[in-house]
């Protein structure tokens, strides 16, 4: 029986594959700092020019890196246009809620505190978040999709090529063809994979369950318990475990049924085979 897991898998997990490539965004991030030392926003003109390329490199570093940490964390949620803009619009809300004390640190810092308007911060810093917010987009580009301009301009109509599943990048598999079991660990995913005949493999992969189950949705297997996946061709039997049901596994191991999960199991057939 493996651990519940509903709860760790709504906690944060990062993704440096979802995550804005680091070379454009450092270049990005370094020319709009000499581009606001040059012209002084928020007033800062009238700071003497080393104050003032300090006070951007570490202002518009730090905001560089909270958007990095957000798309990676928001990375494998946005599969589509929609949740794109949504991740855009709400990361720009809250990562620039915390712009204007970060403004008023940041003077305070260099020894000339000033009294600016909180509100006219919010806003103008969330016109550049829209800004900084498209870059990045574009940065990122739309997960699974190969640009057309790769592709040789007299090439002859074929079958589209459909990349390898996040999941499957991640446990190093070509595909998910081999995956009997998948099973929620704290952060992680326990895979048991077919290794030849009689003998199995059990990576640990950092993913989330309700991630994972559509990459698993074309494979002939089901989930039945809030932190389980099992294959069809990995199960061998059942067996009654008090008023429980409990499915026998082909690698000697067991895997409870929830409540919420048996109707389709038992429709599935998986519990006529009684041990």
């Amino acid at each position: 029986m493996v651990p519940d897991s509903r709860f760790v898998e709504s906690t944060l997990s990062l993704s440096r594959d979802t995550a804005p490539p680091l070379r454009p965004l450092v270049a990005g991030t370094l020319f709009a700092v000499a581009v606001c030392a040059v012209a002084g926003p928020f007033d800062t003109g009238r700071l003497a020019f080393p104050s003032r390329l300090v006070f951007w490199l570490v202002l518009i570093g730090w905001n560089s890196v909270k958007w990095w940490l957000w798309y990676g964390w928001v990375g494998p949620r946005t599969g589509n246009r929609r949740m794109a803009v949504l991740a855009a619009v709400t990361g720009a809300l809250l990562i620039n809620a915390s712009m204007p004390l970060e403004i008023d640190l940041m003077f305070r810092a260099i020894g000339k505190p000033m009294v600016l308007p909180w509100l006219g911060l919010y806003l103008t810093a969330l016109m550049v978040a829209g800004s900084i917010s498209a870059l990045t987009a574009l940065l990122r580009g739309p997960r699974g999709m190969v640009p057309v301009a790769d592709a040789p301009a007299a090439a002859p109509p074929a079958a589209p090529v459909l990349a390898p599943s996040l999941l499957a990048q991640r446990a190093g598999l070509p595909d998910l063809a081999d995956v009997l079991m998948v099973a929620a660990e704290d952060h992680y995913l326990r895979l048991v994979l077919a290794d030849g005949p009689g003998t199995y493999r059990r990576p640990l992969v950092l993913f989330r369950l309700s991630d994972a189950l559509p990459e698993l949705a074309g494979l002939d297997g089901m989930q039945v318990h809030r932190s389980a996946w099992v294959a069809r061709s990995h199960v061998v039997g059942a067996a009654r475990d008090g008023r429980r049901w409990k499915l026998v596994l082909a690698d000697g191991g067991e895997q409870a049924v929830s409540e919420s999960f048996l109707p389709a199991v038992r429709a599935a057939g998986w519990l006529q085979t009684k041990l």
